[in-house]
């Protein structure tokens, strides 16, 4: 009697490893899938810290910073770069000094249906005597000194009764561009 040796594999072998190997493969594409979605999401969110810190150097560098919303798109400083980016300042007055302003940058772009967001703050404080005046007549604050040495005047005004000035002004400085 002659012995059969088999060669190869059945076909029950062949159709179990066909049903792994398509399971292998289907989560292999899930995951470079979402690989890619969040590769084009962080490269959005790199795009808009650096649109903000280039928004935010100019707002410091430009000096003391006036008061109120401005609100705009890139198109203006990168024609056709930036479409689905578009950005707003606002500035508004500190609580405590009159001579900083509180700035917020925010940047805005579309992620899909959604609409995210990220924002910069940042403290910027009058540099030079003419500029705490200049702050100073904004506040409507009548005290003389500078504020610097966080000492209140002799005129009588209290620290809350100016800060409670400050708090109507806020609201009421908001403009558009």
């Amino acid at each position: 009697m002659r012995r059969r040796l088999h060669h190869g594999f059945t076909l029950l072998e062949v159709m179990a490893a066909m049903a792994i190997l398509a399971t292998a493969l289907v989560v292999l594409l899930e995951n470079h899938g979402m690989s890619l979605r969040l590769s084009d999401r962080s490269r959005k969110v790199s795009i808009a810290i650096n649109l903000a810190k280039d928004l935010m150097t100019d707002l410091e560098t430009e000096g003391w910073p006036e008061l109120g919303v401005l609100q705009g798109s890139f198109d203006d400083l990168y024609p056709g770069l930036y479409p689905d980016f578009r950005w707003e300042r606002e500035v508004v007055e500190n609580n405590f000094w009159d001579y900083v302003r509180e700035c917020y940058i925010r940047v805005y772009w579309k992620d899909g249906e959604a609409e995210q967001k990220i924002e910069l703050t940042q403290m910027i404080s009058a540099m030079d005597t003419e500029q705490q005046n200049l702050a100073k007549e904004e506040s409507g604050d009548d005290d003389t000194s500078t504020g610097l040495s966080g000492a209140s005047g002799t005129s009588g005004s209290s620290g809350t009764s100016s800060s409670g000035g400050k708090a109507g002004t806020k609201g009421g400085s908001k403009s558009g561009q």
